[in-house]
């Protein structure tokens, strides 16, 4: 969508809501603990950054105003607030939110934003353009990765996990971040293996390949545990019961902490597969997360349930990665 294009729809959406309050958040670049480690940074170059700080400050103000000015307009039967609400993500993050739009009749929650903190990389006008930003949101803090086409959509979002806390992000004199390449070897895994690695020890648990590079926890081996359990389960009410996780064909965000790791964050999907195997097998039941996409609560032959997760992970320079973030969701389904 182009400028021209984003703006028609902040009018439409501004037009339709006159009365209604955007939600709160400031576009000012600010500093936080996630990002406050400069005094032993490097030199600034002299090439001017493909983004500029102040650039994703406006990038994301806009993204917030628009997107709760769509979810306002679906409340009140606006009935393409879920075809332009898609127009402002990209990657994952378009079936996710055309999932949330779906599930809730076309009337998704609203988010209260905090104040933000970019993490902007020092890139090259001629490179993949993106920057990230770490803000609360209703309570937890957010993660959110922003790219560029043709103009800014979000492309990654995942919520802090209970427990854990973002690394500092090593920033130059001037408060850019420090791109670590997608073939990096200076981290225990390079940025492109992460989520290969992740999907592995997901559905194999500690025993798989991944052992020892991804460390234990929820959404690794607890997932594996949980999927484990759920085909002993299955097999005795008389079907079988599978979940395969696979890397996403979407970009790999990744930016160098001050210890010498990474912040990365990535994408997988997910499949669960449910089957009959004897004519006596009860009917599969819908989870009820996932009722919104089929057309009943239960099938007679088969389901398969189709799920994006967005992570971000910590990669040290020599220990295992651990995943500190999620965001996902059931974003289709299909059943016999």
């Amino acid at each position: 969508m182009r400028a021209y294009g984003r703006r028609r729809m902040l009018a439409l959406a501004a037009g339709l809501l006159a009365a209604a309050t955007a939600c709160s958040g400031s576009g000012e670049p600010s500093s936080s603990p996630v990002a406050a480690a400069t005094a032993a940074a490097p030199t600034v170059p002299s090439v001017a950054p493909g983004v500029s700080l102040s650039e994703a400050a406006n990038a994301f103000s806009e993204y917030v105003v628009t997107d709760d000015m769509l979810r306002v307009a679906g409340s009140r039967g606006f009935a393409g607030s879920r075809s332009f609400a898609r127009d402002l993500n990209r990657d994952g993050r378009t079936d996710l939110v055309t999932a949330e739009f779906a599930s809730t009749g076309d009337r998704p929650a609203r988010y209260t934003w905090g104040t933000p903190t970019f993490l902007v990389p020092r890139l090259r006008p001629d490179e993949p353009l993106w920057f990230s930003v770490v803000v609360p949101r209703d309570n937890r803090t957010a993660v959110l990765t922003f790219a560029k086409g043709t103009d800014w959509r979000l492309s990654a979002l995942a919520l802090l996990l209970p427990g854990q806390r973002l690394p500092e992000v090593k920033l130059d004199t001037a408060g850019y971040a420090e791109v670590v390449g997608s073939e990096d070897k200076g981290v225990q895994i390079s940025p492109r293996y992460i989520a290969p690695l992740h999907a592995t020890i997901a559905e194999r648990g500690p025993a798989g390949i991944a052992a020892g590079l991804i460390a234990a926890g929820p959404y690794t081996t607890e997932t594996a545990a949980e999927i484990a359990d759920n085909r002993t389960a299955a097999k005795k009410d008389g079907f079988t019961y599978d979940s395969i996780f696979s890397a996403a064909d979407y970009p790999v965000y990744a930016l160098r902490t001050i210890d010498g790791g990474a912040l990365v964050q990535y994408s997988l999907l997910r499949t669960t597969s449910m089957n009959s195997v004897i004519s006596v097998s009860p009917f599969l039941p819908v989870p009820p997360e996932g009722r919104w996409a089929l057309t009943r609560e239960q099938y007679r032959d088969n389901i398969k349930i189709f799920e994006t997760q967005q992570y971000v992970a910590t990669v040290p320079p020599a220990s295992a990665a651990t995943v500190i973030a999620y965001d996902g969701a059931i974003t289709k389904g299909s059943g016999l």
